[in-house]
């Protein structure tokens, strides 16, 4: 089996929808830094005599799989992975987790309470937020802190991204080995689903072929962050795979002649309103292009159809949006009369095209 037959075999829209949490990721982050949470601490230290910790912070780890209500109160039981679980109090109902559908994986800010003559630790919730959300985050914050390597600063000067015409196959690099021979990486096991796990070794090596001067990490950031990012918002990641090979053919650094940046092409409007610190970040970059593509789909949203089901006008009228702005389709009621967005539109729908193995979009 080819490539492109494998890749197609293995695709698949991820849509898993996104659990609710107390809290965004950088509000969790501040929350730690200031409670400061003890590393030595975990649920199996604490069990055995929760009466000398009352009071310590600490950090854990785990997937809701129910909750309990006395009154104002909204416990949590959160199961970790060497299958202990404990009930957590949370405050509010609607201000710890609304709910977690998918059994996402949960982090937990957690302060040991006084429970009293029992022998079962008490626990309160001080934060709870998304595990892979976190992931991202801290990986995102760690790269930026490290020292920068000795090598020449990217290239931001204006240049328009190169297109794809189809999908390509991997050629084996000197050593006659892929990327997927490597298997998932410790980010990818970390931070996506089980479904997205199984797929993401031909989306690493599919972002390759476009770009081979990446590196191993960059090519796992990307891979990551896009099938992270189209489970989280709904996404195909087909459509969003060619798409963004339309846009910088997977290159973070370029620039457009009209200022769009990096892989999804944003511009400094579209930054600020996302609040990207730095828009050639591929992590911050896949996180708002896939988020803005999804609003665009809302926006020409068929509904005759259950979200997630898309329209090929649908599509069309989302990336003529894309391209060249909400204002633009509406002026002129649909795809407008733009040889570039035109061109763009059809470059877009043959590859989606072959990645689905559908000859029948266009």
């Amino acid at each position: 089996m080819g490539f492109t037959s494998r890749f197609i075999a293995v695709l698949g829209a991820l849509l898993v929808p996104a659990s609710a949490f107390a809290v965004s990721p950088e509000e969790y982050l501040k929350l730690r830094a200031k409670h400061r949470p003890d590393p030595r601490l975990s649920y199996s230290v604490i069990q055995p005599s929760p009466g000398q910790h009352v009071g310590k912070v600490f950090e854990l780890r785990g997937v809701v799989d129910g909750f309990a209500r006395r009154d104002s109160v909204l416990g949590f039981m959160v199961t970790m992975e060497d299958r202990q679980a404990t009930l957590v109090n949370g405050t509010e109902a609607d201000s710890v987790v609304i709910t977690s559908p998918s059994k996402q994986r949960l982090r937990v800010l957690a302060k040991v309470a006084d429970s009293g003559a029992g022998n079962v630790a008490s626990l309160d919730a001080l934060a709870v937020a998304n595990d892979a959300e976190l992931t991202i985050l801290e990986r995102e914050l760690a790269r930026k802190a490290a020292p920068a390597a000795p090598s020449a600063s990217p290239n931001r000067k204006a240049s328009r991204p190169a297109v794809a015409n189809g999908m390509r196959g991997i050629s084996p690099s000197r050593s006659g080995a892929t990327l997927t021979s490597m298997g998932v990486s410790a980010l990818a096991a970390r931070v996506l689903s089980s479904e997205a796990q199984q797929i993401y070794p031909y989306y690493r090596d599919h972002v390759w072929s476009c770009n081979k001067r990446l590196n191993q990490d960059e090519v796992d950031a990307i891979a990551v962050s896009l099938l992270y990012y189209c489970q989280a918002w709904q996404v195909d990641p087909r459509l969003a795979v060619a798409m963004i090979m339309a846009e910088s053919d997977f290159r973070p650094n370029i620039t457009s002649h009209k200022g769009a940046m990096g892989l999804g092409q944003i511009m400094p409007d579209e930054a600020r309103v996302h609040r990207l610190q730095n828009p050639y970040d591929p992590v911050e970059n896949l996180g708002a292009a896939i988020r803005i593509l999804r609003g665009r789909l809302d926006r020409y949203r068929d509904h005759n159809f259950p979200p997630g089901q898309y329209t090929i006008s649908q599509i069309k009228l989302a990336l003529a949006s894309y391209n060249a702005g909400s204002g633009a389709v509406r002026k002129y009621g649909g795809v407008p009369p733009y040889k570039e967005t035109q061109n763009y539109i059809k470059r877009i729908l043959r590859t989606y095209s072959e990645l689905c193995g559908d000859p029948s979009i266009k």
